[in-house]
């Protein structure tokens, strides 16, 4: 593996990395909605998104879809991302089910 791809793989993973840590901020807020960190998480993944392409909505948390904070990001970036909200909503109905729901 050459110099560059070992990058771009270190890029991406830690894109996913940030999308996770996004989902946490969010969590945490005082407000449990957005804070400065999430601002500072979002301008992360605005740098690192362009370089190497939209982290893969299956990958992202769900409550980051069912809000429509990965949506609204990539729509700032001019990037078109197409989520399959009827899968999501099942995963959601599967989680519900299991009696673990963390909105």
């Amino acid at each position: 593996m050459s110099e560059l791809e070992t990058l771009r793989e270190a890029a991406v993973e830690e894109l996913a990395d940030l999308w996770r840590d996004l989902d946490n901020a969010r969590r945490f807020a005082v407000n449990g909605e957005w804070s400065m960190q999430c601002d500072w998480l979002e301008e992360r993944i605005k740098r690192l998104t362009p370089l190497v392409g939209p982290t893969p909505w299956e990958e992202i948390q769900i409550s980051l879809l069912e809000r429509g904070i990965y949506q609204r990001i990539h729509a700032d970036l001019g990037i078109d991302v197409a989520v399959d909200m009827e899968r999501v909503a099942k995963v959601r109905e599967s989680i519900a089910r299991r009696g673990s729901v963390r909105p």
